[in-house]
């Protein structure tokens, strides 16, 4: 378990994890979007194009941050 948790503080665990987390946005969006009965093909993919886009963004605010004030050890 530990091997798993420090994998996903690598960068690619990190892109990883952010991927997730933007599928599961799209995919609520999309849940949501279903129950105000407007859900077409069309809004489904919008909400899933929109998590991905917002997974990008989330890796790229943190490669800019961490550019700018690299973390030291023991800080978060």
């Amino acid at each position: 378990m530990k091997g798993s948790v420090a994998w996903l503080s690598t960068p690619v665990g990190r892109f990883l994890r952010d991927l997730v987390e933007g599928a599961i946005a799209g995919a609520i969006a999309a849940v949501v979007a279903l129950q105000l009965d407007v859900a077409t093909p069309q809004v489904i993919l919008a909400a899933a194009v929109t998590g991905a886009i917002a997974a990008i963004i989330a890796v790229a605010r943190r490669a800019i941050v961490n550019a700018v004030s690299p973390a030291t050890p023991g800080q978060p």
